[in-house]
C-alpha cells in the first residue's frame, strides 16, 4: 500500500477537513480527495463520512489506530536526518504576556547562547492560539488540553496568596481588587470572588500585572502569584483571616503546561525550544508575611 495514501488520510484524519490536509501537506486538494477514493476503493468501504461534521467509520478509526505509530516513526526518521549542531530557522512560541517578562525574558540571553542560529517569534496574548491551525509551535498554557493531538508537559507550577501594600491598613472590609474580561473565569478569580462575596471588587483589569501595580499603590489586596509579588515593592502576604473572607476554602494553585502538536514534536528546532522550556522553575524571592 502506499504511503502517500495513508499518510493523506492520517492528515484528513487528524485536521478534520480536506483543505486542512491539503494545506498541511502542501498539496492540492483535489489529490487529498484521489487518495482517499483509492483508499477507499482499496478497503472497499468508506473510511471517512464527508457530511459535516466529518467523522471515521469504524474501520476508519481502526485504520487510523495502526497508521499513528507510522507517522510518528516517520517523523523521528526525518528529525533523524535534520538534527544538526547548527540548527537554524524559526520558532513560534505563544503564551501571556506576564509568562515573557517574568519566567522567560530573564532567559533569553542562555536561549541564545545556546542556539545562537534559532529565531524565536514570541506571541504574547490571552487568546489561546491555535497549533493545529499553525497559529504557533509551541505554547505555554495556564490548563492542560483535551484534545488527542496536542501533547502536554507540566514544566511549572504557580502558588498564589492575598497580597497587599505594606503601608495598607488591614481590616475586615477592606478594599479588593480582581480580574475581568477574558480572565474572568479562571479559578483564582472564582476564588477570590467566593472569599469576599459579601462586597463588590473596587477594582477589575484584564492584566495580572496591572493587578500587581494596583496592588503596590495601596488601592487593596488581590490574590496574585508569589512569583509577580516577589517582584513588586513593598508588598506583602496577607493572612486570609485578617481580610475578612468567608470560609477556609483552599487557594488553588496554576499549573503551567508546555503544549506542542503531536506533528511537531519531533521537529529538531520545536526540541529545541521544548528543551529550553523544561528548565522553567519559578523560583523568586519570597514577600514577606503580615
Amino acid at each position: 500500500m502506499e504511503w502517500e495514501l495513508l499518510r493523506t488520510f492520517e492528515a484528513v484524519a487528524r485536521l478534520g477537513s480536506l483543505t486542512a490536509a491539503s494545506k498541511a501537506l502542501g498539496v492540492s486538494q483535489s489529490t487529498i480527495s484521489r487518495h482517499l477514493a483509492r483508499l477507499e476503493e482499496r478497503a472497499g468501504s468508506p473510511l471517512l463520512l464527508r457530511d459535516p461534521p466529518q467523522r471515521l467509520t469504524e474501520r476508519g478509526a481502526s485504520l487510523l489506530a495502526a497508521v499513528r505509530p507510522m507517522v510518528d516513526a516517520a517523523l523521528v526518521a526525518r528529525s533523524a536526518l535534520e538534527d544538526t549542531p547548527e540548527l537554524s530557522g524559526e520558532v513560534t512560541l505563544t503564551t501571556v504576556g506576564e509568562m515573557v517578562r517574568w519566567e522567560l525574558a530573564p532567559r533569553l540571553p542562555e536561549f541564545y547562547r545556546t542556539y545562537p542560529h534559532l529565531r524565536l517569534r514570541i506571541l504574547a496574548e490571552n487568546r489561546v492560539s491555535s497549533l493545529a491551525a499553525g497559529d504557533a509551535d509551541v505554547a505555554l498554557r495556564m490548563f492542560r488540553p483535551e484534545r488527542g493531538e496536542l501533547v502536554a508537559r507540566k514544566v511549572l507550577s504557580l502558588s498564589y496568596a492575598f497580597f497587599a501594600a505594606s503601608s495598607l491598613e488591614l481590616h475586615p472590609e477592606v478594599p479588593w481588587m480582581g480580574l475581568t474580561g477574558s480572565l474572568a473565569g479562571i479559578p483564582e478569580q472564582r476564588h477570590a470572588e467566593r472569599a469576599f462575596a459579601t462586597r463588590p471588587a473596587r477594582l477589575l483589569v484584564e492584566d495580572l500585572e496591572s493587578l500587581g501595580l494596583a496592588v503596590e499603590e495601596g488601592l487593596g489586596v488581590a490574590l496574585l502569584p508569589r512569583g509577580l509579588a516577589a517582584r513588586l515593592d513593598a508588598v506583602v502576604e496577607v493572612a486570609p483571616q485578617r481580610l475578612g473572607v468567608r470560609g477556609g476554602e483552599l487557594i488553588p494553585s496554576r499549573d503551567i503546561w508546555m503544549v506542542v502538536h503531536r506533528a511537531k514534536q519531533h521537529v529538531p528546532r520545536v526540541r529545541a525550544v521544548m528543551r529550553w522550556l523544561r528548565g522553567l522553575d519559578g523560583r523568586s524571592p519570597r514577600p514577606g508575611v503580615r
